[in-house]
């Protein structure tokens, strides 16, 4: 059965079903516009990666910081951003 936006209607005995049917419906429209392979592509385009290899940053910093200890910061935080991003 295709998936009917007036049902259930105001008010009607609840139908196992008819629940069922509309279900399975939606499901199909899912189906249509989600393959496993689409799901796939997204979530590999569209979420990061893992930053597990990434290694903690061992710096003490000195008041004031130095220029080297600065540029040790953005490296890392560079190395951070670059394991966030896919590809």
């Amino acid at each position: 059965m295709a998936f009917n936006a007036n049902l259930p209607q105001a008010n009607s005995p609840i139908s196992s079903a008819e629940l069922r049917d509309q279900f399975n419906g939606i499901k199909e429209l899912v189906d249509q516009c989600v393959t496993p392979q689409v799901l796939d592509q997204t979530i590999h385009n569209e979420t990061a990666c893992s930053i597990g290899p990434t290694a903690q940053l061992n710096l003490t910093v000195s008041d004031p910081p130095t220029q080297a200890e600065m540029q040790a910061v953005v490296d890392k935080l560079n190395e951070l951003i670059d394991c966030l991003h896919r590809g």
